[in-house]
């Protein structure tokens, strides 16, 4: 296990030094800054446990920049800063482009490729926080390598990773993750998406089995829901279908986690799931290589114009219950309007109303929802407002 995992992330940090240092001598290189700054802020109560949950939240704050090496290298690179000061590696990864521009290998600390939703930049999202499977199911960033590939009508993406550069790296399991899309139907502001997603991950022996826990929607909420460390691996699949059509889209996901656990009865299987609408005004949905991308902006008020506006209405379910195993379940509606005062600056505000049915695992719960297990109270609801505030360059 651990062998294998070094394997990936070594093999990662090699090309990406070798092919640095051979590159740089053939071209010059370019150097394009850019950075995120997304501040929340929610105001929510729980029905039985009376909590309240107010306060602002520093989701993301990155600084880097991308550019190329040679004409056949580019580069990514993010460093992040929570709201305790530390600097976290986000994004360092290098492309190579050795055959034809829409194929390319790529190396270094990246996204799993799964999911929409997840695939999606979290500054394009159409709601505020992603679907609660994407979190819960703990697709992230890993150091490892991979190949993407990019047709008119088509995606493909495959790749193996270590662990998180943060993180133990080359000690921390291992993934071998796949997602491919298909257009059925692809205009210039019309589109039909189908796509599908694989991963296969095992856990890092140093920490122990993987745990499933999920949040009220709001970032700024402790978990609610836990299995506690059941996990020592798991494999993911996820179906994702969406429709754009100018203004108005749909988009909808259905995950399957089937873990492998040892002191259970028999081994688990968790699902989750959401479905959207949305439309725009003064401005489009834009979807691009598999993916939502930055929205159009018709009129901008930096030239005298009002902006553009959007409105999405969401239903997310997570269930983390079978057989043995009780992490609870959970519902969420989320009402959601956006206003783009340009095309790179977003305050949204949404709605979201968590409806949860408590599992029996305490593990990394909220104290206000620890209480309510303790008192035999079986279901709680959240209900309250998450605002952000957004620019990007």
């Amino acid at each position: 296990m651990k062998k294998y995992s070094n394997s990936v992330a070594a093999v990662s940090v090699l090309l990406l030094s070798t092919v640095a240092q051979t590159a740089i001598a053939k071209d010059s290189p370019t150097l394009v800054p850019q950075g995120r700054l997304q501040i929340d802020y929610t105001n929510a109560n729980g029905d039985n446990s009376n909590a309240d949950f107010n306060g602002f939240d520093l989701r993301r704050a990155y600084i880097g920049a991308h550019g190329k090496i040679t004409k056949n290298i580019s580069y990514n690179v993010d460093v992040g800063v929570d709201e305790n000061g530390k600097v976290t590696p986000i994004v360092a990864f290098v492309d190579w482009k050795p055959l034809k521009p829409s194929f390319r290998i790529r190396a270094g600390q990246f996204k799993s490729p799964m999911s929409l939703d997840e695939s999606t930049s979290s500054r394009f999202t159409s709601t505020i926080e992603r679907a609660a499977f994407t979190d819960s199911f703990n697709i992230q960033r890993r150091v490892g390598i991979g190949f993407i590939q990019r047709g008119e009508t088509h995606t493909l993406s495959a790749a193996v990773f270590g662990g998180a550069i943060d993180h133990q790296p080359f000690t921390s399991g291992r993934v071998v993750a796949a997602r491919a899309t298909f257009n059925p139907y692809l205009k210039k502001k019309k589109a039909i998406h189908l796509g599908a997603s694989f991963r296969h991950r095992t856990d890092n022996k140093d920490r122990g089995p993987n745990r499933y826990t999920q949040r009220p929607y709001s970032h700024n909420i402790d978990p609610i829901l836990s299995t506690g460390k059941i996990a020592e691996s798991d494999t993911t699949f996820i179906g994702e279908v969406a429709w754009i059509n100018d203004k108005v889209w749909t988009a909808a996901e259905y995950a399957i986690n089937s873990a492998k656990c040892s002191t259970c009865v028999s081994d688990p299987s968790f699902n989750g799931y959401y479905a959207e609408i949305g439309m725009f005004f003064k401005g489009r949905k834009v979807y691009k290589n598999g993916k939502f991308n930055r929205p159009k902006v018709y009129d901008p008020v930096t030239e005298g114009g009002r902006g553009a506006f959007s409105i999405v209405a969401r239903y997310d379910g997570l269930d983390l219950k079978d057989k043995a195993i009780d992490g609870g379940d959970l519902k969420t509606w989320i009402l959601g309007a956006d206003w783009y005062p340009t095309k790179n600056t977003r305050i949204g505000v949404n709605y979201f109303n968590s409806d949860a049915n408590l599992g029996t695992s305490s593990s990394r719960l909220a104290p206000e929802f620890v209480a309510l297990q303790v008192a035999n109270i079986k279901k709680e609801k959240v209900k309250g407002f998450l605002i952000r505030a957004q620019y990007d360059f």
